[in-house]
């Protein structure tokens, strides 16, 4: 059997984001480094940016930094949802 070379592929785009975002809030967050260890530290950031990439799916990922036209957008029901909510609104307003 031949074994799997890992090749010239480009990262997932997706993981790609995760680790700058990583590197970005190490980097605002380096006082708490201090106080925390390396080894703490360097978990809880990578729980962080786990955290905040869920969600995001690949599609969302132009071939630029980060997510396509800077925010991911809303769904449809909650699109739904905003309009009744401004609709109701405006018939509330007297006049």
């Amino acid at each position: 059997m031949a074994t799997k070379k890992p090749g010239n592929r480009p990262a997932h785009p997706k993981k790609e984001f995760k680790k700058e975002l990583a590197v970005k809030m190490e980097t605002a967050l380096f006082e708490i480094k201090n106080k925390l260890g390396e080894k703490k530290f360097e978990r809880r950031i990578k729980k962080a940016a786990k955290i905040l990439m869920h969600g995001l799916h690949p599609k969302d990922f132009s071939g630029s930094n980060g997510p396509a036209n800077g925010a991911v957008e809303l769904s449809s029901k909650k699109i739904k949802g905003l309009k009744k909510a401004k609709a109701k609104k405006q018939e509330a307003l007297p006049g």
